[in-house]
């Protein structure tokens, strides 16, 4: 009966979310239920409130990322890229989408994250294809079974320790796995790029490009490559240095100069560019935060804790499903932290003595959960590098994103 209670708050959350009502008054309604429910203050209230506006605008990286590709956009560096790109494909746009899906899913791998490269693939992907829904289905899909499986991921870690077992042994035990469905994920880009076409809307400034001369575009691109290059290996061309050189500050810095020197904008419109670009992300951001603080009064209830615990109630022979599916819809409102949605299922699993494999397909259910979630800033540097909303996003993901699941879910029980 207290699960019933406290499941009330993030029920109606969702269902005014499929209502297509605003997120914030989503969690508004949610949040005072929640509050009514558990007996919450307002100063604690409050408490929660800031620290979820505060948790979001502490992320960084993302805000740095977003706020360079959109300075080598406005420059033209990304359009130049993308014309180079099909000239050498001769035409064959299909295969480009599922190349930019590899590339998002081996770089967030490498650095263990996805948002901070989804804020420089997505512009890219955007001029050359389009908003096509496979692709960026496909995208989503590449990064939550990327970050959840890396070795340098929160995710990973948790997931290994869960099992005691070590890190990279577990990587590599579940690296099979993340290969087959990075390749499943850039098939379906592909899919979608060959069966819709090219979804960019054909203006003046594409047919300009098309008329530049390759020595120009390929001036002009550098500035994008060098980004897109020190996104995906800057840690690997650290190690290979010896020294830390290239880091999220100093790409940022070092793409500007080239902007600069490769590009028609002087240093003033760099610097605006810059600037602007960093907007849509902070805006998005804040909005995310001030939800958060609301489902964070309802992780005050138990809420969440209580559906956990409904795994540790099932069969033996269900009980990897059963988490996988608790993973997956507890981190639809609550995808901002994926690594604490596991802190919140892993330890049943870890008592019955699962192989860490076992850990390893409730992360990637995890991570796949939080790709239809409203908090997950993944979602957001989608949604803002295709010019989308938010919520388009999640009701395009979760035609792909579910079966990704219902995938994920049989292939465990098949091979755990």
């Amino acid at each position: 009966m207290e699960l019933l209670i406290n499941v009330i708050p993030l029920v109606v959350i969702l269902i005014l979310l499929f209502m297509r009502k605003h997120m914030l008054f989503a969690g508004l309604v949610g949040g005072i239920l929640a509050m009514i429910i558990g007996g919450i203050g307002i100063g604690e209230a409050t408490g929660l409130f800031i620290g979820g506006v505060g948790n979001m605008l502490g992320i960084t990286v993302p805000i740095l990322y977003a706020a360079a590709a959109s300075m080598v956009a406005k420059a033209g560096s990304i359009e130049s890229l993308v014309e180079l790109a099909k000239r050498g494909l001769k035409g064959k746009i299909a295969i480009l989408g599922g190349i930019m899906v590899l590339i998002q899913a081996f770089a967030t791998y490498t650095a263990g994250l996805g948002a901070g490269n989804t804020m420089v693939t997505a512009p890219l992907v955007a001029i050359a294809l389009g908003a096509v829904p496979e692709v960026i289905a496909g995208m989503a899909i590449a990064t939550a079974v990327g970050f959840t499986t890396s070795p340098a991921s929160t995710e990973t870690v948790i997931a290994a320790e869960s099992a005691g077992r070590n890190v990279v042994a577990h990587a590599n035990a579940m690296l099979p796995y993340t290969i087959v469905f990075f390749v499943l994920a850039a098939a379906l880009a592909v899919y979608g790029v060959y069966r819709r076409g090219s979804l960019i809307r054909e203006g003046k400034d594409n047919k300009q490009e098309e008329n530049v001369s390759t020595s120009i575009l390929v001036k002009r691109a550098i500035p994008s490559i060098a980004l897109l290059t020190l996104v995906v290996l800057g840690s690997n061309l650290n190690n290979l240095i010896g020294i830390t050189l290239f880091t999220p500050a100093t790409a940022v810095i070092f793409t500007a100069i080239l902007t600069v020197i490769c590009t028609p904008l002087n240093i003033d419109k760099t610097s605006e560019a810059l600037i602007d670009g960093s907007k849509f992300i902070l805006t998005t951001l804040f909005s995310v935060g001030i939800f958060l603080s609301f489902i964070n009064m309802i992780g005050e209830l138990g809420t969440f804790e209580q559906l956990a615990g409904l795994v540790s109630k099932a069969p033996d022979a269900i009980i990897l499903p059963m988490a996988m599916v608790a993973a997956f819809l507890i981190a639809i409102p609550s995808g901002a932290f994926t690594a604490g949605v596991l802190t919140l299922i892993l330890p049943t699993l870890s008592v019955l003595g699962l192989p860490s494999e076992a850990m390893g397909f409730v992360a990637i259910a995890t991570g796949l959960g939080t790709q239809i979630s409203p908090v997950q800033i993944n979602v957001a540097a989608l949604a803002d590098g295709f010019d989308l909303e938010i919520m388009d996003v999640i009701k395009e993901n979760v035609k792909y994103v579910i079966p990704a699941f219902i995938l994920v879910t049989i292939v465990a029980i098949i091979f755990v």
